[in-house]
């Protein structure tokens, strides 16, 4: 075939396109790259009990040249064993070092180090106003009693100290926080020379004082509008004559830097929550600190909890020590069943992922909801709290929402009576779960949250303080009641899938069992005449019930703790 000069011009054409569509591929391709949601040369890595991070670097880096070797940065818990490794972008696939690692012998876990977002609030012009959210009167348009019965939780607790002296203390992690505020009252490390370069209580943090700085490595604490604000929702003082009053009256307030940037801050900010509770389990309280709930207003925007392996797990590892864990979900009108959140959509049973409500009882338009993984809501919208320089302002976002959670978990723990929180001592787990539990048999059903959201409520933390006030803490043994011959033993209580009953007589009739709203969750038949009964409690999920036994010669009933 011969090119006359038009074909040969048109074929020019054609090939020059080609190019400069395959360049600005490559170029669109690498711009995608460049906004990658992790931070590229990064990996965080979760090691198995007593392997070291030393032998994992060495054994990555025997066999190569000196350009592709990965780097130890630092330790970001030493309790959890979990370490930040980098590595030079531009020489590795970043996919196929991240399976390598995982690959390799002792690895408990590896993943990117995930950029995180804050939970941006929107602020409103600043006026002083009732706290709508503790007490709604209809200031302000708003409906009456759309709020969490703030005054009402009031006359049964304020929040402070456990029936068996244990000073309550609710980590929050954001930006910063003024700790000088007069109506804070922040958490102090006791243990802790401040300002001497060393680790005084031997913690694995120098100089944490005043908490912890995981931006930094380091216990100085900076100040910030929106932490501050947090705190305020969380535990303002009250009844003081100063300022307003959080959830909590005199809870202490222990401030974390860690809410944003990368996930490996987050990490670091996660584990010494846990090493401090940990700490205090361990030394009888001694040492640590008592801390019940941690506060959570930043994440990862559509994140897959696949992604984030290590963070979603820190929720149960922070669990297994007693501590509940609330988070903000996203400031967008999206359902996290279906696109995902972190940490909202984390699986775990001591994650409390929280939602906006209005003074109006509705769902805020610019809030996440999600039918398995929103839990509840809670007032998020303009609501009025602490800022720096002892001053107030007004702010709205799941933010604002998240910390009513949390200082209502705290509250519950001044309600509980003595013999919980000594179960407390033994099972941290367990009854962290029954505190979760009463929060969300409490909630309020309200039609805007209806079918989007697990419990379909919004947080009253007066319904929560009387379910758990009228919980009368028979925890070991069922006693004899009047006119019984014999004490009726039940055990293991708690209990986990199958409950023993011993020391029956007659014919056993009918097992009942009730949550504490009084509605059976269980029921059955039996007509045996026996003097043992095992009962499966398969289907029963975790909390706090009455079990009630009627044979044909004695009825009797206790409290029941299902973990």
């Amino acid at each position: 075939m011969k090119f006359n000069k038009e074909m040969i011009e048109y074929l020019i054409r054609c090939a020059t396109f080609y190019v400069v569509f395959l360049m600005l591929l490559i170029c669109s391709t690498e711009v995608y790259g460049q906004q990658a949601d992790h931070v590229r040369g990064e990996i965080i890595v979760q090691l198995n009990y007593k392997f070291e991070a030393a032998d994992l670097v060495n054994t990555i880096n025997v066999p190569l040249e000196t350009a592709l070797r990965i780097e130890y940065k630092k330790q970001l818990s030493s309790r959890l064993n979990i370490h930040l490794l980098s590595f030079d972008p531009s020489v590795w696939v970043e996919d196929n070092l991240l399976r390598e690692i995982r690959g390799k012998e002792g690895v408990f876990a590896a993943q990117f180090n995930h950029f995180i977002q804050q939970r941006d609030t929107i602020p409103n012009d600043p006026r002083f106003g009732d706290q709508w959210d503790m007490n709604n009167t209809g200031q302000s348009g708003g409906v009456l009693d759309a709020d969490i019965d703030a005054i009402e939780a009031w006359d049964t607790a304020t929040g402070g100290v456990t029936a068996m002296g244990d000073t309550i203390v609710v980590a929050v992690i954001d930006g910063g926080f003024d700790l000088s505020h007069e109506d804070l009252d922040f958490w102090k490390n006791r243990m802790e020379i401040p300002n001497n370069g060393i680790d005084d209580d031997s913690n694995g943090y120098i100089d944490d004082f005043d908490g912890w700085n995981a931006y930094n490595s380091d216990g100085n604490i900076s100040s910030s509008t929106h932490g501050t604000h947090v705190s305020g929702t969380v535990g303002a003082i009250g009844n003081n004559g100063i300022g307003l009053v959080g959830v909590n009256w005199n809870v202490k307030i222990m401030p974390i830097q860690g809410s944003s940037g990368n996930e490996a801050t987050v990490v670091e900010a996660y584990g010494y929550v846990l090493e401090l509770r940990a700490t205090y389990n361990e030394t009888n309280g001694g040492s640590g600190a008592f801390v019940v709930s941690t506060n959570s207003s930043f994440g990862s925007n559509f994140g897959d909890p696949v992604d984030f392996p290590i963070w979603c797990a820190l929720y149960d590892s922070l669990g297994s020590v007693g501590i509940l864990s609330a988070g903000a979900t996203m400031n967008l009108n999206e359902d996290v069943d279906v696109v995902n959140d972190i940490p909202t959509a984390c699986p775990s049973d001591w994650m409390i992922s929280v939602t906006n409500t209005t003074d109006n009882d509705t769902k805020n338009n610019g809030a996440a909801y999600g039918l398995t993984t929103i839990d509840l809501g809670a007032p998020g919208t303009d609501i009025w709290s602490t800022e720096p320089g002892d001053t107030y302002g007004q702010l709205t976002g799941t933010s604002m929402a998240t910390p009513h959670v949390a200082g209502a978990v705290a509250l519950m723990y001044d309600v509980a009576c003595q013999k919980l929180i000594m179960e407390s001592k033994q099972s941290p787990d367990s009854i962290a779960l029954i505190i979760r539990d009463v929060l969300f048999d409490g909630t309020d059903s309200i039609s805007a949250l209806d079918g989007i959201t697990l419990t379909g409520g919004r947080l009253n933390i007066n319904n929560s303080a009387l379910l758990l006030s009228g919980f009368d803490c028979q925890l070991v043994s069922v006693n004899n009641l009047e006119g019984l011959e014999k004490e009726i033993i039940l055990f293991p209580n708690p209990v986990g899938r199958q409950l023993t009953l011993r020391g029956l007589s007659g014919i056993v009739e009918r097992v009942g069992i009730f949550n504490l709203l009084g509605q059976e969750v269980f029921g059955m038949k039996h007509q045996v005449l026996t003097d043992r009964l095992l009962v499966s409690l398969d289907g029963i999920k975790p909390g706090c019930y009455l079990l009630r036994v009627e044979t044909n010669k004695e009825t009797f009933s206790t409290r029941l703790i299902r973990y």
